[in-house]
């Protein structure tokens, strides 16, 4: 990346750096949906470089030659190295060495689902703000941006799975219904336990992983039962993403279907709506990057809440909640702010300083570094 010649000093933002720059590594290595991966990576970039850091972007997959993309790297002296869903903590030399042990510098895993791992820092994602700016538009419709796949058929996947990770699946689905914010690791130890059941933590994570279709399931059970719930109230529905032609009601007056966009450009349809619908259930104690978008473009968001949520936001401050248990909640709300736009446009200046304040990338590149100082 070329460094930009006019940035305040990082030691004017109050952590000290060498005279001489200290580098980082930001890697992209896998893509992530509507190719996000690459565009956090770049985002975060951006951020060390305005804080003073010599910075480069290494962006690579599976199919490039990664002697190439290493070699390089070895023996060079970082202040930090950080990816997004990482497939480098797996990778090794052919002597079984592995290749984050040939590169000085901590290396940071910002792991954007199920951690489990020895120590984490939880950490949200950032946002940034439109570049065109956005004209807003009082209309009565919600904005909502997010794939879908019809929960019906994941069952069905789920019931085509062999003995006991079907059993398990569909015991965690009814539990998880039943609990919208209980955690998969937490409700999955709840069912062993109940089972009388115990696992080494070596097959609890494989488990783990092997039960994705259960996340799967729960993001859109709860999807379409929010839509189904604004569109029981008449409220109209502009759904954004992979999949929506597969729900049931797609035809429905009230649905304006369109195609997704990559990330970088979903702040730009964020930033013309008034009001935007977050459903995600999988990230029962986190927050989806998506809340964070809405704040930083004026948007009101209007999400399911979560022990997290509650701790970091202001409920009818910095965002709206309903609840999943009573998703009559999310109409009463919808209408609310639809109707009540003095309530409307304070919740989006308020999000947006507190956006300001705590959830710019350059925020969130000033949590990691000072992590490299403790």
């Amino acid at each position: 990346m070329e460094t930009i010649s006019r940035r305040q000093s990082f030691s004017e933002k109050g952590i000290n750096v060498m005279s001489e720059k200290e580098k980082i590594i930001v890697f992209s290595s896998r893509e992530i949906c509507y190719q996000s991966s690459s565009f956090f990576a770049n985002q975060m970039a951006d951020a060390f470089e305005d804080l003073g850091f010599d910075v480069q972007v290494c962006e690579f997959d599976e199919h490039d030659d990664l002697d190439a993309v290493f070699q390089p790297l070895y023996g060079q002296k970082y202040r930090l190295l950080l990816d997004f869903n990482s497939t480098i903590t797996r990778m090794v030399e052919e002597d079984g060495t592995p290749v984050l042990d040939k590169i000085d510098g901590p290396f940071f895993d910002y792991i954007l689902d199920h951690p489990r791992v020895k120590q984490t820092l939880t950490m949200p994602l950032g946002a940034a703000e439109a570049v065109t700016g956005g004209e807003k538009r009082e209309t009565e419709e919600i904005l909502f941006m997010g794939t879908y796949d019809d929960p019906d058929s994941i069952y069905e996947m789920v019931s085509l799975s062999p003995e006991p990770l079907k059993t398990y699946m569909k015991e965690l689905i009814d539990r998880r219904v039943e609990n919208p914010v209980l955690p998969m690791e937490e409700g999955f130890l709840q069912l062993l336990k109940a089972h009388g059941e115990e696992l080494p933590d070596d097959q609890f994570a494989l488990f783990m992983n092997a039960m994705y279709p259960v996340d799967a399931f729960i993001r859109d059970y709860f999807r379409k039962a929010a839509v189904d719930e604004l569109l029981r109230a008449k409220i109209p529905m502009r759904l954004v993403g992979e999949g929506w032609e597969k729900y049931d009601h797609a035809e429905n007056p009230f649905v304006k279907r369109e195609k997704p966009v990559v990330f970088g450009l979903s702040f730009e349809k964020i930033a013309h709506a008034d009001v935007m619908l977050n459903v995600s259930p999988f990230f029962n104690h986190g927050a989806h990057d998506r809340i964070f978008a809405g704040m930083a473009n004026h948007c009101v968001v209007l999400t399911d809440k979560n022990p997290y949520l509650d701790r970091i936001l202001k409920d009818r401050e910095h965002v709206l909640m309903y609840s999943l248990k009573d998703i009559h909640t999310l109409s009463d709300y919808a209408e609310e702010l639809l109707t009540n736009r003095p309530l409307c446009r304070e919740i989006q200046n308020n999000a947006y300083t507190e956006f300001k304040h705590k959830y710019t990338w350059e925020e969130k590149a000033k949590q990691l570094l000072a992590c490299t100082l403790r």
